[in-house]
């Protein structure tokens, strides 16, 4: 059975990334009020498996991600997970939610696995992993564990370890070695995370069901409360991202993104160049991000800069952008956004370089440029500097991608 999101699931940060820049964006504006809000996060996955030639992404997934609704919640269910074609995980179930209560306010994310079994070295029964995080009467907090009905190594079982201490180790002969109940936690100024595994499956020996080299999370679960704050910071950058229609033909370079700040600090992310196969050449290039929020002020800037772009013939100069939102206690809120092109060439040909959201410049035979294009709402605002439209490739690439907004 698929995914059964059973909330408003809040906006999808870097909405604008999509080339042409959707219309509209799923964001919940919440009102303007002064009162406090907090910001849930969390996930469970069934297995998640990578290093070596195996990357399998998470499976059975269910996920609340930058929300403000303490009702929100996500739950998902399959008969089984697999890693490299084997059966790993059997009758899998992942469930993830906010809460608001006597506890507290938190979100509890929890994964469940009839079975769990990696041919006849590993078998664990009745397996259950919960993490939750919580904020209570000013304090953070979080616990985390992961129990089993059955545990079995090769033909031996282990009565001993039904109900183990976080992070035991237990070699597996054939396999490697693997971590039961693996749990812990981090403390930040802005809130605090906690994530549990129920086993962590690492291959250093040859064997023919998960390839040498290899790290499997089985039932990995992750749960995170911001503390209370005038809104909840969100929005991403990225350097390119290329698309053939709908089909990604070059993720997002130099990607951020964030969910609750940084706490006041830059982060920078650089690349030196990124290379487009048949499409584009991109010089050095740096993405950076800057958010705090807290009872009185809520407040995100992202940027994009990159030294230049040669599409063909087509050369480009720096591209450079920035976004940005806040929101006080007081009500008070605002976005913007700018954007710049240093120059623009085919040849020795020198072409003007457009102001204003939207303006669009047509090289005949070349390429469709357009200028600044920006997507904006009551308390999100997001910008491309620049979108190129190559005509011979059927293809658009956008270049210095901003996005900022305050949620709550």
């Amino acid at each position: 059975m698929g995914p059964r999101i059973g909330y408003k699931k809040l906006a999808a940060v870097g909405v604008a990334a999509v080339v042409g820049v959707a219309s509209t964006i799923a964001l919940t504006s919440g009102s303007a009020s002064a009162s406090p809000v907090f910001g849930y996060n969390g996930y469970g996955i069934a297995v998640e498996a990578t290093g070596g030639v195996v990357n399998s992404g998470p499976q059975t997934l269910s996920t609340i991600s930058c929300t403000t609704n303490s009702s929100a919640a996500d739950t998902n269910d399959v008969a089984t997970a697999n890693v490299n074609n084997h059966a790993i995980a059997k009758t899998v179930r992942t469930n993830t939610h906010a809460f608001n209560n006597k506890d507290g306010n938190g979100v509890t994310s929890t994964a469940t696995a009839v079975d769990v079994k990696i041919g006849n070295l590993l078998h664990l029964t009745g397996v259950k992993t919960t993490t939750t995080a919580v904020y209570k009467n000013g304090k953070l907090s979080y616990t985390g564990n992961t129990t089993y009905a059955g545990v079995k190594i090769g033909a031996v079982s282990v009565p001993s370890l039904l109900k183990p201490a976080h992070n035991t180790k237990v070699a597996v002969p054939g396999l490697g070695y693997i971590v039961l109940n693996r749990v812990g936690g981090v403390k930040t100024e802005s809130g605090i995370y906690s994530y549990a595994q129920g086993v962590v499956v690492h291959a250093n020996v040859k064997n023919k069901y998960i390839p040498e080299g290899v790290d499997v999370a089985v039932l990995k679960t992750r749960a995170e409360i911001a503390k209370p704050a005038v809104g909840l910071v969100i929005g991403d950058a990225y350097v390119t991202k290329a698309n053939v229609d709908k089909l990604v033909v070059s993720g997002p370079t130099s990607y951020q993104a964030t969910c609750k700040g940084t706490e006041g600090k830059t982060i920078r992310a650089s690349v030196g160049e990124v290379v487009i196969p048949k499409v584009a050449y991109v010089g050095a290039a740096y993405t950076t991000k800057n958010g705090f929020q807290s009872k009185d002020k809520a407040a995100v800037h992202f940027t994009s800069h990159v030294a230049g772009v040669k599409v063909g013939n087509l050369a480009i100069g720096a591209v450079n952008s920035e976004a940005k939102a806040w929101k006080t206690k007081d009500g008070k809120f605002g976005v913007s956004s700018t954007s710049s092109i240093a120059s623009i060439k085919v040849g020795n040909k020198v072409y003007p370089v457009k102001t204003g959201q939207n303006a669009t410049l047509d090289i005949p035979g070349i390429a469709k440029l357009t200028f600044n294009q920006v997507v904006k709402q009551q308390r999100y605002i997001a910008v491309n500097a620049l979108v190129i439209d190559v005509y011979s490739l059927n293809t658009k690439v956008v270049v210095g991608h901003s996005a900022a907004g305050v949620v709550g």
